[in-house]
This record gives C-alpha cells, sequence and structure tokens, in this order.
C-alpha cells in the first residue's frame, strides 16, 4: 500500500532514550542532529525567495546555538531518528508569543500546516505533523484534569506529570479516532458537501468515534446521522495521522443498503450520488474534490479505480 501523506515509513522513534533525564543533552551532542522548529505547532519555512522552494528548516546544533533565544524555557520533544539522524522539535512560542518578531529571529517563516505542507516530501511533513500534534498536545494541557496543578513535560515531550505529590498523574498524548468512508451503491458513491469545506470542495462522509463504540458502529452511526443513509458491510482500507489538531483517520469503505439521502443541516450542505465514471468530470462542473494529500483523495480515487 502507498504511502498517505502526514505517515512516515522511514522514521525510528527510537523511545528507549525518553527514559533518560538528560535525553536532550545525549541527541544534541550527537553530529548530525537536526533540530525542527515550530510556533504554535506550525513548522518554520525557509523563505521562499532564498531557496526557490517552500522548505521547512531543520537546523543542526551549531546554528541553534546562534539563536537569541533561552534554549531551556522553550517546548522540546524527540521525534525520532529518520533515515539514522536524530530529530528534534522545538516550539518557540513560550520565549516569543510574537509569531512575526519570532519569523524575523529565524531568519524565515511560519507556515500554516493547511495551506503550505503539500508542497514537502513526504517524510518532512510527516515530521512536522508528528511534532504538532505533540506541541499542541502540550499546549491544551498545561494543568492536570484531575486537580488542576501545574502539569511538567517528561519523557521528551511524550508524557505530562502533574506537578502535585498528592496527585502525581501522569498524561499521554491524546488521538482522537475519527472514521472516514466512502459510501456506494452499485456503480456510484456519495459524496456531500460541509460547510467547513474549502469553497465548492465535496468529500466523503466522516465523524469522530463515540465512547463504548466500535468503529464499525461509527461508520454506520456516523451517515445516517448525516444523510440518512443506512449501510452494510463496513471494511477498513487505511489510516492517516491528521494533525488538526491530533486526530487519526480511519478509513473505511462501505455499501449502501438505502439510497433516499435526508441530510443534516447542521453538518451538510448537501449531498449526491455520483457515478463512477464522472467523479473525474466534476471540476467541469465547478466541483472540487478532497486535497490529494487526504484520505478522502485515497479512498475516492482507488474506489473509482476499482482498487477497493
Amino acid at each position: 500500500m502507498e504511502q498517505l501523506f502526514y505517515a512516515s515509513v522511514g522514521l525510528d522513534r527510537d523511545a528507549e532514550i525518553r527514559a533518560s533525564s538528560r535525553w536532550r543533552q545525549q541527541v544534541l551532542r550527537e553530529s548530525n542532529v537536526r533540530i525542527l522548529v515550530c510556533h504554535g505547532g506550525d513548522p518554520l519555512f525557509a523563505r521562499p525567495e532564498e531557496t526557490g522552494e517552500h522548505d521547512i528548516v531543520l537546523l543542526d546544533a551549531a546554528r541553534l546555538l546562534q539563536l537569541d533565544f533561552d534554549h531551556e524555557a522553550a517546548n522540546w520533544a524527540y521525534l525520532g531518528r529518520h533515515n539514522n539522524a536524530p530529530v528534534l522539535a522545538l516550539d518557540v512560542s513560550p520565549l516569543e508569543a510574537d509569531r512575526d518578531q519570532a519569523a524575523i529571529i529565524l531568519n524565515g517563516a511560519f507556515g500554516d500546516m493547511r495551506t503550505r505542507m503539500a508542497a514537502l516530501p513526504h517524510d518532512d511533513a510527516a515530521l512536522a505533523a508528528q511534532a504538532r500534534a505533540l506541541f499542541l498536545w502540550q499546549s491544551r494541557h498545561r494543568f492536570c484534569g484531575v486537580c488542576g496543578h501545574p502539569n511538567h513535560v517528561v519523557e521528551a515531550g511524550y508524557r505530562l506529570q502533574c506537578s502535585n505529590p498528592g496527585c502525581a498523574t501522569p498524561h499521554f498524548p491524546r488521538t482522537d479516532p475519527a472514521v472516514i468512508m466512502l459510501v456506494h451503491h452499485n456503480d456510484q458513491v456519495l459524496l456531500a458537501r460541509s460547510p467547513q469545506f474549502l469553497p465548492d470542495m465535496v468529500s466523503v462522509l466522516a465523524g469522530f468515534v463515540e465512547p463504548g463504540e466500535t468503529l464499525e458502529q461509527a461508520v454506520q452511526r456516523e451517515v445516517f446521522e448525516e444523510v440518512g443513509i443506512r449501510t452494510k458491510t463496513p471494511r477498513y482500507i487505511a489510516s492517516q495521522p491528521w494533525p488538526f489538531p491530533g486526530s487519526l483517520m480511519l478509513g473505511f469503505i462501505c455499501e449502501a443498503e438505502t439510497t433516499d439521502i435526508v441530510i443534516d443541516n447542521n453538518e451538510i450542505e448537501y449531498a449526491m450520488w455520483v457515478p463512477r465514471n464522472e467523479v473525474q468530470d466534476l471540476g467541469n462542473r465547478g466541483i472540487r474534490l478532497p486535497r490529494e494529500i487526504s484520505i478522502a483523495r485515497y479512498l475516492l480515487e482507488n474506489w473509482v479505480a476499482g482498487k477497493i
């Protein structure tokens, strides 16, 4: 199966080192270490006029020491080893809240993940997505949900520890499972538009898994809630990390038992059945398909090609 965007196949997460209290010092001593710089989870890009490309910046240890920042007060995480080189992630937002000022200091530009990541190589995008998910989780869980005391970041960014000795609750990175499903009937596919989509874009349906629910149950519930269609035989196809802010998209295909569409107006603007041989022509009607980097597009293109 081909590599989906935001998913790295060449990364060794090297989890053993996280238990060391000096993990960062150990990694920074390695000559080939690379540091991914972020602000609020978004990566630093080289200025296009300097490189001609929209490349993320990966610093070496010497360049890091030249930065006018208090490195100890920044947010850090260890992403793992990529091509045998250790990769650290550094979020400077606690040091410089002004995003533009931080970009000036770093001589780059912080790019929005949704708009700029598609031009990156798969593995670079995967590293940036991993860093973004970790840093957003840390920033949204600064206080213990049990007692309210501040949390401390430990284990190379992969655990938050309550600072209250009487509580000492550990907190681990949150990943929210969401199902995304291509619904078909005979030789037609169901496509729908949500108000949150880009202009004129349609996609397959998706929704979050609820407590006490299997993935298959979530598929059938979400389809019925959003478009009033009953489905059968949900079949898992593939998954994709989705760092907005920290989801795992679980891709399914399922067959419709009913075909009458009754939309939930709070979730869906419109939905329609589209014959297989007309999907690729939707652009001629002013209708946009999901972005190429999304699992929605992956499911749709593989169904059109008869591969799933």
